[in-house]
């Protein structure tokens, strides 16, 4: 099914760019274009990345060791 009409994306193109990495909406926009034109279908978008995040098994083989790591940031010297 076509998520965002402006550039073509389908909801497939969507979960891959979630499987791949992204976990938001303007990530998504970078690796497939989905969202990053007119916005309307954004909120679609933000819901394929919960159900895709949701099905996916929880493990550092399916980056989310990483994207917990891009979540936490640098403590400063004390």
């Amino acid at each position: 099914m076509y998520v965002c009409l402006c550039v073509g994306a389908t909801n497939q193109m969507v979960s891959d760019a979630v499987a791949a990495g992204a976990s938001t909406s303007k990530e998504v926009a970078a690796m497939c274009g989905a969202g990053g034109d007119c916005g309307r279908c954004r909120c679609t978008v933000r819901g394929i990345i919960e159900a895709t995040l949701a099905a996916a098994p929880v493990g550092p083989e399916d980056g989310a060791l990483r994207r917990l790591s891009l979540e936490i940031s640098p403590v400063g010297s004390h």
